[in-house]
């Protein structure tokens, strides 16, 4: 069980307490794993955190940041359930998220797929969110260190890119139904 896209150097992953990864991600990362967390991996880039994230990133010498969580984070079957309450304001941005998708998606895809995509789409407005942040941001083009975001899939012990789990959205769409 590998990323695929690595490099070689120290790694940041960002990620939600409540998936307990950091043993799978630190047997992954190739030098030091570092890890931030927060619940339904939604950040909060307040002035501090960037600062103190952006000393880390200098000293510890993180050659990538990488937003990943599990496809079975408890925030995203919560924000899909019709039956439950949001929970946090985790789930309140999950299901403005989950609003976006297509209706048709909606109606027919499956069940792992969708959460899959949602957890996939989340993360990548994680990931612009934290390259608009005024120092963080800044930090990260100047270093050139390219966030990246994952979604993993313990069952195969996959770590699947948003282009590829887009990918099998696409292909499930063109799949018959029946």
């Amino acid at each position: 069980m590998s990323f695929n896209k690595l490099k070689p150097g120290n790694c940041l992953f960002l990620i939600c307490p409540t998936d307990h990864i950091e043993s799978v991600l630190s047997q992954t990362c190739y030098t030091k794993a570092f890890f931030y967390t927060a619940l339904g991996a939604s950040f909060n880039w307040d002035i501090t955190t960037q600062q103190n994230l952006m000393t880390l990133i200098k000293n510890q010498k993180i050659t990538q940041v990488i937003f990943v969580t599990k496809y079975t984070n408890l925030f995203y079957k919560e924000a899909l359930d019709p039956n439950s309450e949001p929970f946090y304001q985790v789930n309140e941005t999950l299901l403005k998220l989950d609003k976006t998708l297509p209706n048709d998606f909606l109606k027919q895809s499956h069940p792992i797929l969708r959460i899959m995509l949602l957890a996939s789409r989340h993360l990548q407005r994680q990931r612009n969110h934290i390259l608009r942040t005024s120092i963080l941001g800044k930090t990260l083009k100047q270093n050139n260190i390219t966030p990246k975001s994952f979604v993993y899939y313990p069952k195969s012990e996959i770590f699947y890119t948003p282009e590829k789990i887009e990918q099998k959205v696409l292909l499930y769409g063109d799949l018959s139904p029946n």
